[in-house]
């Protein structure tokens, strides 16, 4: 992460589910595999921040930053930057 200390990662490699989804039997298992990029950075040890940016066809969209170790700044400083320009901030 020396050449590029924040890596912009999805935070679902799927779009947002409709509402009922959830309680379809297949959904659990494609749901969580979508998720596989929010649970690579603990266990390495990496900061991580989700942002939403927007609505697409009416559902939430976001991405999530991670950085280097020990620089949440760097994180929080991107999120910040990323919600003052999108206009979808989360206050």
């Amino acid at each position: 992460m020396s050449q590029y200390p924040l890596i912009l990662a999805p935070i679902a490699t799927e779009p947002a589910f409709r509402v009922g989804a959830d309680l379809e039997p297949e959904w659990g298992a494609r749901w969580m595999k979508s998720l596989r990029m929010v649970t690579v950075p603990s266990p390495l040890g990496l900061p991580a921040v989700a942002v939403p940016v927007g609505l697409w066809n009416g559902l939430p969209q976001g991405v999530q930053i991670i950085g280097p170790r020990f620089r949440e700044d760097l994180c929080l400083d991107a999120a910040g930057a990323i919600e003052a320009r999108s206009g979808f901030g989360t206050l």
